[in-house]
């Protein structure tokens, strides 16, 4: 080897070969080929393999960063790693991108690739006051139970043990609107699921999520999702 090099197992296993080092490449994972020894790759024998490249050079690399023999040769695929979109990324415009972006996002890649801080994770969401919280615990387990029941404001708020002017407050500043409409969203959530996965009809769901009729269920429906329980069954 005389450059550097990325190797992306698509498909497959392989075996690596550094100098006398010798590492598994299982499918999925990323291979960083450096210079200063003879390297090669043994293919899987069973089954077809398919793989993604890319060379370049280190000219001038930060002076914190440990020697290369100190690296890892392979890294093995996690669930949200940020290598592979990085190496899709690169694929894609190398070749007619923009040169200086390229080479920031080949620089994240080394980078992320030696520290090992490869790993994106999920967002949390907000955390809501203590009552907010409680009562949309009360209301999913309530609908689980029965997706009609009746969820007057007075009982939430007894629920979340607060008075219903409070109630109303807290779910404003928290969610931008009131329990009640909380409750409405609830309903339709489920609905939604409800029309993509069963051949329910239209009547029949509104019926079981409590809904007065078809048409105060349709005209509910489009006003929150923007379209009619009819255009998400034919979109699902």
């Amino acid at each position: 080897m005389r450059d550097w090099e990325f190797v992306w197992l698509m498909q497959g296993d392989a075996e690596y070969r550094w100098g006398e080092t010798v590492v598994a490449a299982p499918e999925g994972s990323i291979v960083l080929c450096r210079p200063g020894a003879t390297d090669a790759f043994r293919w899987d024998p069973r089954r077809q393999t398919r793989h993604a490249f890319i060379h370049f050079q280190i000219t001038h690399p930060p002076g914190d960063w440990p020697d290369r023999c100190d690296w890892p040769l392979v890294r093995d695929v996690l669930k949200d790693d940020i290598l592979r979109p990085l190496f899709r990324h690169l694929l894609t415009w190398m070749d007619g991108g923009d040169s200086e972006q390229c080479r920031l996002v080949l620089m994240t890649m080394v980078t992320a690739f030696r520290t090992g801080q490869r790993a994106m994770g999920s967002l949390t969401r907000e955390v809501w006051p203590p009552a907010v919280e409680a009562v949309c615990a009360f209301l999913a387990a309530r609908l689980d139970d029965d997706p009609a029941a009746a969820l007057p404001l007075p009982l939430l708020a007894a629920h979340a043990c607060v008075t219903p002017e409070h109630l109303c407050r807290l779910f404003k500043t928290a969610l931008g609107y009131g329990p009640a409409e909380a409750v409405r969203r609830a309903r339709l959530g489920r609905a939604a699921v409800l029309l993509a996965r069963s051949n329910y009809t239209v009547g029949e769901v509104a019926a079981l999520y409590g809904f007065a009729s078809p048409f105060h269920f349709s005209r509910a429906f489009k006003q929150a999702l923007g379209y009619s329980p009819s255009d998400l069954r034919h979109r699902a």
